[in-house]
């Protein structure tokens, strides 16, 4: 078993890692720090954390990359579907959340870098499905663009893309230009309906290679 393979076993536990990592009083102060890389205020609930590893097709021997997980609260209910069947690679680039991710997933490839660098990162693998962390509303145009060329050239064909956005920033110019983006390079797309156990209220984007 490579050192990026999961090991069914080791996941078990995994409701039982560190809650005090996801406190809401260390996403207040990394917002603050970084309102442009962290893009939320609170962390993702259990109900969105679901929905987010729900909509995730996953077969055994699948390779799954996360981007921008923060501090884990996909990477668990991920792993858990992935059951140890596969490789999960996650690319995180804030230095402190990539040590809680360490801490909390031991077995997980964590790279601490950016998400633009993903081809990089995976070393000459395609994935079979990412999945999105990131703060797509709060991005420049062209930051938008650098990082769905990284996805694109990252993913299998029918591969698939999941992504989360919050309901209140739905028509702000930057997150409709995500959804011109997607649509443009995505076959298939589909939203699940709001999860209102979230602060923010969320959706999720569900999107297909051609």
């Amino acid at each position: 078993m490579s050192q990026s393979a999961i090991s069914p076993d080791r996941y078990r536990g995994l409701n039982r890692a560190k809650r005090d990592q996801d406190a809401p009083l260390s996403f207040l102060a990394a917002f603050a720090r970084e309102p442009f890389t962290v893009g939320s205020l609170w962390p993702s609930s259990k109900t969105l954390s679901k929905v987010v590893a729900d909509s995730c097709e996953i077969k055994p021997g699948a390779t799954v990359v996360e981007l921008g997980p923060g501090t884990g609260a996909f990477t668990g209910p991920i792993l858990q579907r992935l059951n140890g069947h596969g490789r999960f690679l996650a690319v995180e680039i804030n230095e402190t959340n990539v040590k809680v991710l360490q801490r909390r997933f031991p077995r997980c490839r964590v790279v601490h870098g950016s998400a633009a660098q993903l081809p990089d990162h995976l070393e000459g693998r395609l994935a079979d499905c990412i999945v999105s962390g990131l703060a797509w509303g709060n991005m420049l145009p062209r930051t938008q663009n650098e990082l769905l060329r990284a996805i694109l050239k990252s993913l299998k064909h029918k591969g698939q893309f999941i992504a989360f956005a919050y309901a209140h920033a739905a028509w702000m110019p930057t997150s409709l230009l995500f959804r011109q983006r997607l649509r443009r390079h995505f076959e298939r797309i589909e939203t699940t309906p709001i999860v209102w156990r979230n602060l923010p209220p969320a959706f999720v984007f569900r999107c297909w290679r051609g």
